[in-house]
């Protein structure tokens, strides 16, 4: 199939670059009137779209997690791509079908003017469908996942030499990292924005800190441990920086989530901002790490950022900071100058006569 490269890299890279994809569906869409024609190209994330009789798409779909549904007499007038969802047919498609891990139903009424391809998918025709292309299934040893024999299990996935299980292993971290955002960002949803605004504000000087740091930070700590006396401490700053940049990278995430909600129109609680942020940022740093030889740099990367906004910023608690040195040290007032007393009236030092005004002149 001619698309099948185009349309499957889309499907791989719709997680990352969802937020400039074109006329999104983060909703159910609400149905038009018959006959109307939807022109664009169509992403359905973790919900529904459907195509009531007479209606018409003029556009690519992209279905990750939702469901599509097309009534008879509607038309499709594009390529549908489906990753891990399901669709159910009764309609007409002017295009090629990619479903990766989803289920697909092409039912009595439906057509479909090209080539249906099955990666890890289930199908589902009914008598009288017509599929013009073929049907193509196709089970590469990406998709079987074996597990070693006498493997001690770790993190799920994370010593399995299959790509694809490398993948999900990738993926099953971002998701922890998203869900820790989410609690974060209930719990610090101030201090996540101010080290976000720090970051913004000076992304160079964040990230020398955080270079710094990163640098410094083995040296201070072998001579730590060197002291017997002070391992604990050493411990707990080991914990401590951990927690920075922990803390950063979802500082970055929130950033992330923030732009997000401003490119869909829409105010988003901190925590949703911060643990959609996160979950992208880490697919996108877990999916690079999978690039041999360069693949960690942007996770490197993003980790100075992050610790540099952090230290800079206090752990986003510089506001209170200066708060908290005002009240302890009260800056006073600066004594006035030339010797007198606000308070104190002017006096006219001329024989101690008040001035009277013309009458001076004449006396």
């Amino acid at each position: 199939m001619k698309h099948f490269r185009y349309l499957l890299l889309t499907a791989i890279l719709a997680l990352v670059v969802v937020s400039v994809a074109p006329s999104p569906v983060l909703a159910q869409t609400p149905t038009p009137a018959d006959g109307v024609t939807i022109t664009g190209d169509q992403v359905v994330i973790g919900n529904t779209f459907q195509l009531q009789t007479g209606e018409t798409l003029d556009g690519n779909m992209l279905v990750i997690g939702g469901t599509v549904t097309t009534r008879t007499d509607t038309r499709v007038n594009g390529d549908i791509v489906l990753v891990g969802g399901t669709i159910s047919l009764d309609g007409e498609v002017n295009g090629d079908i990619v479903a990766i891990g989803g289920a697909v139903s092409v039912n009595e009424n439906a057509t479909v003017n090209g080539g249906l391809t099955m990666i890890g998918a289930t199908l589902q025709r009914a008598e009288g469908a017509e599929i013009s292309g073929g049907v193509s299934q196709q089970n590469p040893d990406l998709f079987r996942i074996t597990v070693p024999e006498n493997e001690q299990w770790g993190l799920p996935f994370s010593k399995w030499n299959n790509p694809l299980a490398r993948m999900l292993s990738a993926s099953l971290q971002a998701l922890g990292m998203g869900i820790l955002a989410v609690i974060i960002g209930l719990l610090l949803p101030k201090q996540v924005k101010r080290v976000s605004d720090e970051l913004t504000r000076e992304p160079l000087v964040a990230g020398g800190v955080g270079l710094l740091t990163i640098i410094v930070a083995p040296i201070i700590l072998v001579l730590l441990t060197i002291t017997i006396l002070l391992i604990p401490v050493a411990i707990l700053s080991i914990i401590v920086l951990a927690f920075a940049v922990l803390f950063g990278l979802i500082a970055i995430g929130y950033e992330i989530g923030e732009r997000l909600s401003g490119l869909f129109k829409a105010t988003w609680h901190p925590s949703i901002a911060a643990g959609l942020g996160t979950l992208l940022l880490s697919l996108v740093i877990g999916f690079a790490n999978l690039v041999p030889c360069v693949g960690w740099m942007l996770g490197l990367i993003a980790g100075f950022l992050g610790l540099g906004s952090v230290i800079v910023s206090r752990f986003g608690s510089e506001k209170y900071a200066a708060r908290i040195v005002k009240a302890v040290l009260p800056v006073s007032e600066p004594p006035p100058t030339g010797g007198e007393s606000p308070e104190s009236p002017p006096v006219n030092n001329s024989n101690n006569i008040p001035s009277s005004g013309g009458n001076d002149e004449n006396n």
